[in-house]
């Protein structure tokens, strides 16, 4: 049987009052992260005026970071890729301008 000083009493008392504390903490912790999960949180949208499968009108190629699409043919519709799973929308900003249309020459 071993026989404990005060001071060692001391140390082992403090030793287990401090893994409670950290116990407790842990517990506390875990417990609010399950609340932060039951937050809904709305989905991104783009603005109403342009679509990203329409573009901006003056424009030949653009992108909103997920989606790059390009005007078709003359009077076709625009071409898009696929978005991915995990892609965040950003605003559609436009890669490239529209060429003007040029009359034909005559000869």
């Amino acid at each position: 049987m071993q026989i404990l000083t005060g001071r060692a009493e001391s140390s082992m008392r403090h030793g287990h009052l401090t893994a409670l504390f950290i116990l407790a903490a842990i517990f506390a912790w875990t417990g609010g992260a399950a609340d932060a999960a039951d937050i809904k949180v709305p989905p991104r949208r783009a603005p109403a005026d342009v679509q990203v499968q329409q573009g901006p009108a003056n424009c030949s190629r653009w992108t909103d970071q997920c989606v790059n699409c390009s005007r078709g043919a003359e009077g076709g519709p625009p071409v898009c890729s696929n978005i991915g799973f995990a892609c965040q929308p950003q605003a559609i900003r436009c890669l490239s301008p529209d060429a003007p249309k040029r009359a034909p020459s005559k000869k």
